[in-house]
């Protein structure tokens, strides 16, 4: 008769391998498991910093092996920087929106809707030129010559006080631009077509 134990041993020796086998299974199972979360997390991180399209664009090109963690910083602190970058640009360019337009502004894109283009001459307005012409605009009518030039002395760039009538001709008047202390300091020259409408309006000494 065989003794028992003698009997049952490849037995015990079999059923251990498998246990074995199946520790070093499960092994594998929670490594895989751990590797699925760290790149679960790379990923999520990228995703929320950067964004889902640039993540996904950038998947091609950059694995988990070229992850590191001081470029992650790196490049985490150059978005922040942009972000600061871009709030001070955008706070510059509303401040700049909210300034009041100039005299002049007013002049050339208000009054005189922006249909006559400007000529300066050392910080003044040298002359106004009707330029809309092929848009099928047309030149205006400043009925009020002397009143107009009074309302925009300071857009023109000459300190002057008063206005005259120096002479009146078709297609042509021309007023003295006095100041202060009577003394004519320049010329302000209208040139109108047959209706009447400003083509032009030079100034000179």
């Amino acid at each position: 008769m065989r003794n028992a134990n003698v009997i049952e041993f490849p037995k015990a020796q079999s059923v251990r391998k498998r246990l074995q086998d199946k520790a070093q299974e499960q092994k594998a199972v929670l490594v895989l498991s751990i590797a699925s979360v760290l790149l679960m997390t790379v990923f999520l991180n990228q995703w929320l910093v950067r964004g889902p399209d640039q993540t996904l664009a950038n998947g091609a090109n950059r694995g988990v092996a070229s992850f590191e963690p001081s470029s992650f910083a790196k490049d985490v602190k150059w978005e922040h920087d942009l972000a600061k970058r871009m709030a001070t640009e955008k706070s510059a360019m509303a401040a700049s929106l909210a300034e009041a337009p100039t005299l002049r502004d007013e002049l050339v894109f208000g009054y005189l809707e922006g249909k006559y283009g400007m000529k300066l001459a050392q910080g003044r307005i040298e002359s106004l030129e009707f330029i809309d012409a092929q848009a099928g605009e047309h030149p205006m009518a400043i009925e009020d010559k002397a009143g107009f030039l009074r309302k925009y002395s300071e857009a023109f760039g000459m300190n002057y006080a008063e206005v005259s009538v120096a002479s009146n001709a078709a297609g042509e008047q021309v007023y003295s631009l006095i100041d202060s202390s009577k003394q004519i300091i320049g010329k302000a020259q209208f040139v109108t077509d047959d209706q009447g409408r400003v083509q032009a309006i030079n100034f000179g000494h």
